[in-house]
């Protein structure tokens, strides 16, 4: 059986329920002291981990990139010593 469309009501039902689940969130962490630092910790937690994350990937793709580069530029010097002795070799020998 396949699965429904996703429709323009279960999109906006589902931003009615997201927006209702955080402001329930917010009133439990206004009453509730120790649900506020826990959660504080849990945030703070995981935007280290985010952050973390984001950095090794950003070094993954560096590392890529001068990979491709180094590449790149030895194909090129080394055409142009070809050209080079090839020029050499035509009008000097």
């Amino acid at each position: 059986m396949p699965r429904p469309i996703l429709t323009d009501e279960i999109i906006e039902d589902a931003r009615r329920k997201k927006k209702k689940l955080d402001r329930h969130l917010q009133e439990e962490m206004d009453n509730d002291e120790e649900l506020s630092e826990k959660y504080d910790k849990i945030e703070k937690k995981l935007s280290k981990q985010s952050v973390y994350k984001s950095r090794r990937i950003e070094n993954a793709k560096q590392k890529k990139r001068s990979k491709s580069i180094n590449k790149w530029l030895l194909i090129v010097i080394f055409i142009v010593i070809v050209l080079l002795v090839l020029f050499v070799w035509y009008y000097f020998l």
